[in-house]
């Protein structure tokens, strides 16, 4: 789904408003605030995740920069010295260990005795919409490994305007958009974790 599939989609609950109405400047401002908002959760979609990355710390360095679009590290595969698949690594000295995330770095505290490639996921904000592109909020087709949550995206945004316009009809109607939409990502993510074997107690869900 496009950005303007996504304002029409507001428009119609808006009272079925034209395309190209002087709303839409708004409209796009609200998906952008909305998506921002969303990225800074405490639980985050799974689309949102970057799987089996890897960079690179050279010998004498102890910091990297954190990439593009960062927005935190996966509790479930964070920074190693070895990829996801081996179980066992030896320890060596001068091997990273222990680092802290910064603004804009990630800091290992001591620097590496050689060159290291490292292994993490985490996640990565989607495309900003400030032109008319599909980011992962609004991947909407089934045959795609991954979907978006462009129900959840767009309630959020309408519910925005309509709340600026005083429309309760149109409140009405994001609200329960955001809901649904939001209960089915998280849904599918719980779906996920299930079908990955049974759940241990006491681990961190």
């Amino acid at each position: 789904m496009l950005r303007s599939a996504a304002v029409q989609r507001i428009n119609q609950a808006l009272g079925f408003r034209p395309s190209g109405n002087p709303l839409e400047g708004a409209i796009i401002s609200a998906l952008q605030e909305a998506q921002r908002d969303l990225e800074r959760g405490k639980t985050l979609p799974k689309f949102l995740l970057q799987e089996g990355a890897s960079f690179t710390l050279l010998a004498g360095e102890y910091t990297a920069p954190l990439p593009s679009g960062f927005i935190r590290v996966s509790d479930d595969t964070p920074i190693s010295t070895f990829p996801p698949e081996v179980q066992f690594f030896p320890f060596t000295s001068g091997q990273p260990s222990v680092y802290v995330i910064q603004n804009s770095v990630i800091n290992f505290l001591i620097p590496a005795a050689q060159d290291y490639t490292l292994y993490w996921d985490y996640y990565k904000a989607a495309d900003p919409l400030t032109s008319d592109i599909e980011n992962a909020w609004l991947v909407s087709d089934s045959t795609t490994p991954r979907l978006g949550a462009p129900e959840w995206l767009i309630g959020e945004a309408g519910l925005r305007i309509a709340m600026d316009l005083a429309n309760q009809n149109a409140i009405g109607t994001f609200t329960s958009m955001r809901q649904a939409g939001r209960a089915a990502c998280f849904g599918e993510i719980v779906a996920t974790e299930e079908a990955s074997g049974p759940f241990q107690m006491g681990a961190n869900l």
